[in-house]
C-alpha cells in the first residue's frame, strides 16, 4: 500500500504535490475539529434529550397509571356491591319486572359515581350466562359490542382469571351504524375497554364487567406535551395497535405503520434500556418509552434527528466556512511557495521526459553549484551510465534466453539412427512384417520432430500427430494395457504451439500413472478454446499421486536429468511454455492417490498469420 501511494504521489509533479500537500495538512485538522465538535455536541444534545425524555415518559406513564388504577378500582367496587351481586346472583329467577327495575337501581347509583368522571361513557355488566345489563351509559344510543368481538374479549378475559384486561374498541366493533355519528360526537372515536370477570361472594363465578372510557380522557394527560418539533407521543398496547396518539393522522384502535417497532420496544425492554435509536417509517428518532405493565402499554415518544441535530448542523455550518476561508489562504500560500521551486525544475523534467522517449543524448547545461544543479551533473552522468548497461543487458539478457532456451530441449543427432531404421522398415514391408513397420514407422516420425527442423512452433494437429506416432509404439510394448479417447475441438486443430510439449505428459501418464496400476487404464486427451486461450487436458485413471509429490513434480530445477523420448520433462515444458508465451500459461496438475491425475496445459492461441512473433522466443517480441 506505502508502495502504491508513493507512485500515485510521483505521478504529480512537485508544484501540484507541494499544493495538494498544504491542502490537505490545512483540511485534515479542520475536519477532524469539525467533526468531533459536531459529534460531541450531537451526542451531548442527544443524552440529555434521552434522560429528559425517558423521565418525561416516567411521569407520562405514572400519570396514566393512576388513571388506570383508578378505574381498575372503580370496577372492582361496582363488581363487588351488593346491588350487583344480589342481582347477578338471582338474575337467573328474576321476572321481566323485577330485572328492569335492578337494572334501573344499578344505572342510578353508577350515575352518581361517574357523573362527575366524564372519561367513562358506558358500563355494561353481563351474567355468566352472558345477559347484559346496561349499568351505566346513554339509554336512547345504547353502546353495543358486536358478537365476535364481545366473544373475544369475554376468552381472554376468563384466562385473566379476574386480572383486568385494557382492550380498545372503533366503531368498526360496535352495532347500530346508524348511530355512530352521534356515539362519536358525544363519546369519541374509539374507546378503550376494561374489561374483568369477577365471582360472587361465594366464590363461584358471577358474571363479567365492560367499562368502556373515552380515547380522549386517556389522550389529555399528555396531548400538551411538547417534546420538540416533529416529535411525537403514543401509546402502543403489546399487539402494536394504537391506543392513543397526539398525532391526528395517526389512527386509534390500528395497527402502527411501522410494525417493527413493536418488536424493537419489546427487545430493549428485556434488556431494561429504555431510550435507543431507531429508524421508524425510513426516518431516525431517538427512541424512549416506558412500560405499564397492568395494560401491558407502551408510552413511546418520538424525536426526530433532524430536531436533535439542528444546532450541530448549525455548528457545523460556521465550521465548514471556516474552513473554506483558510483552506484558500493554504492554497494561495502553497502556490506561491512550490512556484519557487517547480519552476528551476521544470528544465530537468523536460530533459527527464526527453530520456523517456528514449533520447539518450539528452544533457543538461547547468553549472550552478546548488542541489539542483548537482542534480543536473548526476543526471547527466546517470544518462550516459543508463545507455551503455541498456546497450549490454540486451545482448547479454538475448544470449542468456536463447542458450536457455536451447537448453531445455535436450538435443540428439538421430540423422544416423534415421536412416538406419528407414532400412529395417524397408526389409519389414519386404517381409510384410506389418507390426514391425507400423512401429518403425512412428518412431521415424518422432525421430524427425526430435532433430528439430523447421519452426519451433508446430500446428495442434502436428502435436497430436506426434503422440499418436508415440501411443501406436507403446500400445505394441504393453500390449492391451491402455486405451486412448480423443475429445478435441475440430477448429483449434490449426492453431500453433511449441512442439513436444504434449508427448512428455502423456509418456508420464503412461509410464508413472498406469504401469504401476494392475488392469487396463485409460487416457483422455480433451482440446477446446476459451476466449484467446487454448486448454489441452491429459486425465489418466492410474496410480495418481499425494499433494507433495504433485508440488514436487511442478517445483524440482530444471536441471534435472531428463527422461522419455524427447528428453523433456514436465517441468522442462511448463518451462518452455513460459519463456515463449509468458508467466500465465504453462502448466497445472491435479491428482487424487489411487483413483485420477489431470494435467492442464494453457497456451495462447496462436494462429498462422501471427507465427512469426513467437519464432525466437519471449524475448523476441
Amino acid at each position: 500500500m506505502g508502495a502504491g501511494l508513493n507512485r500515485l504521489i510521483r505521478k504529480m509533479n512537485i508544484q501540484n504535490r507541494l499544493v495538494i500537500s498544504f491542502a490537505i495538512l490545512s483540511l485534515i485538522p479542520l475536519m477532524i475539529t469539525g467533526i468531533f465538535a459536531y459529534y460531541t455536541s450531537s451526542e451531548a444534545m442527544k443524552t440529555k434529550i434521552s434522560t429528559s425524555s425517558i423521565q418525561l415518559m416516567n411521569q407520562v406513564s405514572e400519570n396514566i397509571q393512576n388513571e388506570l388504577t383508578k378505574l381498575e378500582n372503580d370496577s372492582v367496587d361496582i363488581a363487588f356491591s351488593d346491588l350487583i351481586q344480589n342481582t347477578l346472583t338471582g338474575y337467573d329467577s328474576m321476572d321481566e319486572w323485577t330485572r328492569n327495575d335492578a337494572e334501573l337501581k344499578i344505572q342510578s347509583m353508577l350515575t352518581k359515581r361517574f357523573s362527575f368522571i366524564h372519561g367513562v361513557t358506558d358500563v355494561l355488566v353481563f351474567t355468566r350466562n352472558k345477559d347484559k345489563i346496561i349499568a351505566y351509559g346513554d339509554v336512547y344510543f345504547k353502546f353495543n359490542l358486536t358478537p365476535g368481538f364481545l366473544n373475544d374479549i369475554f376468552v381472554q378475559t376468563e384466562k385473566n382469571n379476574g386480572v383486568p384486561l385494557w382492550t380498545i374498541e372503533s366503531k368498526d366493533e360496535e352495532e347500530n351504524a346508524r348511530t355512530s355519528t352521534y356515539r362519536i360526537a358525544n363519546y369519541g372515536k374509539v374507546g378503550i375497554l376494561l374489561t374483568r370477570s369477577f365471582k360472587s361472594f361465594s366464590g363461584l363465578p358471577a358474571g363479567y364487567l365492560v367499562m368502556r372510557i373515552d380515547g380522549k380522557h386517556i389522550l389529555k394527560k399528555f396531548k400538551d406535551t411538547n417534546l420538540g418539533q416533529g416529535s411525537d407521543i403514543f401509546i402502543l398496547n403489546g399487539e402494536g395497535n394504537v391506543i392513543s396518539s397526539q398525532n391526528p393522522e395517526m389512527q386509534a384502535a390500528k395497527p402502527y405503520r411501522d410494525a417493527s417497532l413493536i418488536e424493537e420496544l419489546k427487545k430493549h425492554k428485556e434488556q431494561d434500556l429504555f431510550s435507543f435509536n431507531g429508524t421508524v417509517s425510513g426516518k431516525r428518532n431517538l427512541i424512549a418509552y416506558h412500560y405499564i405493565p397492568s395494560a401491558d402499554w407502551y408510552v413511546v415518544s418520538l424525536i426526530p434527528f433532524t430536531y436533535l441535530n439542528a444546532e450541530s448542523v448549525k455548528t457545523s455550518i460556521y465550521i465548514l466556512v471556516l474552513g473554506v476561508i483558510c483552506f484558500l489562504m493554504a492554497l494561495i500560500l502553497s502556490y506561491y511557495v512550490s512556484k519557487s521551486i517547480s519552476r528551476p525544475l521544470k528544465h530537468l523534467v523536460n530533459s527527464m521526459n526527453n530520456v523517456k522517449l528514449g533520447n539518450l543524448v539528452t544533457q543538461i547545461n547547468d553549472n550552478s553549484s546548488d542541489e539542483l544543479g548537482k542534480a543536473a551533473t548526476n543526471f547527466n552522468h546517470m544518462v550516459k551510465e543508463i545507455k551503455y548497461l541498456i546497450d549490454e543487458v540486451t545482448k547479454k539478457e538475448k544470449l542468456k534466453r536463447v542458450a536457455e532456451l536451447k537448453s531445455l530441449q535436450a538435443q540428439i543427432n538421430p540423422h544416423f539412427l534415421s536412416n538406419s531404421l528407414n532400412t529395417v522398415r524397408w526389409l519389414a514391408n519386404i517381409q510384410k512384417a506389418e507390426s514391425i513397420s507400423s512401429i518403425i514407422t512412428s518412431l521415424i516420425q518422432l525421430l524427425h520432430g526430435c532433430m528439430g527442423k523447421g519452426s519451433a512452433l508446430i500446428s495442434v494437429r502436428e502435436e497430436m500427430e506426434y503422440v499418436k506416432d508415440y501411443l501406436n509404439i507403446m500400445a505394441y510394448r504393453d500390449y492391451d494395457k491402455f486405451k486412448v479417447h480423443y475429445e478435441l475441438e475440430e477448429s483449434i486443430l490449426d492453431f500453433h504451439t511449441l512442439k513436444f510439449i504434449l508427448q512428455p505428459i502423456v509418456e508420464n501418464c503412461l509410464l508413472h500413472g498406469l504401469e504401476p496400476m494392475e488392469g487396463q487404464g485409460l487416457i483422455i486427451i480433451k482440446g477446446y478454446r476459451i476466449g484467446d486461450e487454448l486448454k489441452i487436458v491429459v486425465t489418466d485413471n492410474g496410480v495418481g499421486m499425494n499433494s507433495d509429490i504433485v508440488s514436487h513434480v511442478l517445483q524440482k530445477p530444471s536441471t534435472n536429468k531428463p527422461i522419455g523420448l524427447s528428453g523433456i520433462g514436465i517441468r522442462n515444458v511448463d518451462e518452455r511454455i513460459k519463456l515463449y508465451f509468458g508467466e500465465k500459461y504453462g502448466i497445472a496438475i491435479q491428482s487424487i492417490a489411487n483413483l485420477y491425475t489431470t494435467v492442464e496445459i494453457t497456451l495462447p492461441a496462436v494462429r498462422e498469420e501471427n507465427r512469426e512473433q513467437y519464432a525466437e522466443g519471449a524475448y523476441s517480441r
